[in-house]
């Protein structure tokens, strides 16, 4: 995600320091998450595709397709849940997979 952020950001001719200014966030915020080190909130991903003149599934869609960068994504917006929401999410996710697999059954028997 970090990656498509600079790329946005970019293309629109902002510093990190005037994106961050545009959101009142601190500019290192900014740096974090195009380096990747941190992931920025639900909240702060609406207004990131506010000031980037983009949606929040541009944002994430061009993020990494490496399983292991989606789930580091995922292990971070777990965190600061209790068990019992932690669970909850867990359980959705499980749910949706399948329900993506059952629209897509040729897909899901290729990577069996």
């Amino acid at each position: 995600m970090g990656s498509a952020i600079a790329e946005l950001r970019r293309a629109r001719g902002l510093t990190q320091a005037k994106l961050a200014e545009m959101i009142n966030l601190e500019q290192e915020a900014i740096s974090r998450w195009e380096r990747g080190t941190r992931v920025p909130t639900l909240y702060r991903l609406q207004q990131l595709s506010d000031a980037l003149e983009c949606t929040v599934d541009d944002l994430l869609r061009r993020g990494s397709r490496h399983i292991d960068d989606q789930t580091a994504v995922v292990s971070h917006a777990l965190k600061g849940l209790g068990p019992d929401e932690r669970a909850l999410v867990i359980s959705f996710v499980q749910q949706f997979t399948e329900l993506l697999r059952s629209k897509h059954p040729a897909r899901s028997q290729r990577r069996k």
